[in-house]
């Protein structure tokens, strides 16, 4: 129901963009995905952050989600994979841990351990790719992956640099979320398939044998 609730909105929204944009074929068709794709993540952060007002926990939420998107901008990892499954996960790791967690603090030295275990699966693990999102080329893999640990270094910075003991802890705990997300041991626990790009690069490997 959502899900055909969310489409119809997209295809409207977009009619409604495209009397300026003048899009046809396939240029709309990615429109209305983009927006679709837009109205879902809307909705999956207004149910989170709402969540997170009712329980007094908003700058916890915020602080912890910003760790997190901060660290996975460059290094991906997994996705959920319904819209669902995402919101549900999502409250659960931005709202109801934090809420767990509210009283809880860390202190430098515990930060400094734990960034040092975060920083050092970026550098080994990142960027993690998807079947859907395959990350294609060898230099983009690895221009990735430097803009991903300097990512985990700009947030053990401002996390060692803030005095809130109880905000330390959640960008930590962001950032532990994201590193948890790219480690192939959790690919596997969730039976998902890692390095896709391999997959398409060999098969373009075997197209250009077969073309010589």
């Amino acid at each position: 129901m959502e899900g055909k609730l969310t489409k119809t909105l997209a295809v409207w929204l977009s009619g409604k963009l495209n009397r300026y944009t003048r899009k046809e074929g396939v240029e709309l068709t990615k429109m209305n995905l983009g927006m679709e794709v837009f109205l879902i993540n809307v909705f999956k952060l207004t149910v989170m952050y709402v969540l997170a007002a009712i329980l007094g926990v908003l700058g916890l939420t915020f602080a912890t989600h910003v760790a997190f998107v901060a660290v996975k901008r460059y290094s991906f990892g997994l996705h959920a994979l319904n819209s669902t499954v995402c919101t549900l996960s999502g409250c659960a790791m931005f709202v109801f841990i934090p809420w767990l967690l509210s009283g809880a603090g860390i202190g430098n030295i515990s930060v400094a351990i734990i960034f040092t275990g975060v920083i050092l699966s970026l550098g080994f693990f990142a960027p993690a790719d998807t079947k859907a999102k395959p990350l294609f080329g060898a230099e983009n893999r690895k221009r990735m992956k430097i803009r991903a640990i300097a990512c985990g270094v700009m947030v053990l910075i401002a996390t060692l640099l803030i005095p809130n003991e109880t905000v330390k802890l959640m960008l930590t705990l962001g950032a532990m979320y994201q590193s948890v997300s790219i480690l192939p041991l959790t690919y596997k626990i969730l039976k998902r398939s890692e390095k896709n790009y391999e997959k398409h690069e060999r098969k373009n490997e075997l197209v250009g044998e077969s073309s010589s």
